[in-house]
């Protein structure tokens, strides 16, 4: 089990969790007995030596908030993931039609974090990382990516998933402790905003950015 320490433990960047659930399913060139301080140790680091900072931190946070902090957080973090994803739901084309397309799997069977896409049956002018861009004129960072990868061994761009063409992209947004609320309701204006502006332009607006994607070809969009 591997979870984000630095997402949901309330740490510091670079820190994370793995637990094996019995011994004999942690490899032995992961757990290294090695010679320390005169006797024998295993070493559990892939590169033996690492700051830490981010053990320290996460140490007293489990101290500091104990079981029901936790809980607290949480719970807190999956309400905001439920309130984003049921307004992006509730987001409609100017047909009736659903604007987006959810990807993850809802609000209790899964992390705080609310995955999408612009739904690919209106075929619209823009994507997912065009909403990134503009998202980010309201001081939102939504990941946008392109479901699909770069073969160095023939230099194809191929789908990265069975069920979906190359050319498709999707966003993320991690609801982590510190957002609130209020920050959410700003954030799904933002999401209205944008996504109205580009509308706005319709066709117009691939015309302007095309050249910019492919200039950058597989690396991304610069827009």
């Amino acid at each position: 089990i591997s979870a984000s320490g630095h997402k949901f433990g309330e740490s510091v960047c670079g820190t994370g969790w793995v637990v094996w659930r019995q011994r004999q399913d942690l490899s032995d060139t992961v757990a290294i007995s090695v010679s320390y301080l005169g006797g024998k140790a295993d070493s559990y680091t892939l590169n033996f030596s690492r700051p830490a900072s981010g053990i320290f931190v996460q140490y007293y946070k489990f101290h500091r908030l104990g079981r029901r902090g936790y809980q607290a957080l949480c719970d807190n973090r999956m309400s905001n993931a439920k309130y984003l994803r049921d307004s992006l739901k509730a987001f409609k084309h100017s047909d009736g039609r659903p604007k987006f397309t959810m990807l993850d799997a809802g609000d209790t069977n899964c992390l705080p974090v609310v995955t999408a896409q612009l739904n690919p049956d209106l075929k619209l002018p823009y994507d997912d990382i065009d909403l990134q861009h503009q998202m980010l004129q309201h001081h939102w960072y939504v990941s946008g990516y392109k479901m699909s990868f770069h073969d160095p061994t023939d230099e194809a761009t191929k789908a990265l998933f069975t069920d979906a063409p190359k050319d498709r992209t999707m966003f993320r947004v991690v609801v982590k402790a510190n957002v609130t609320r209020p920050m959410m309701d700003n954030l799904v204006t933002a999401l209205h905003s944008c996504v109205a502006g580009m509308d706005s332009l319709g066709p117009g607006f691939k015309s302007m950015h095309e050249p910019k994607k492919q200039k950058t070809a597989h690396k991304g969009h610069a827009c």
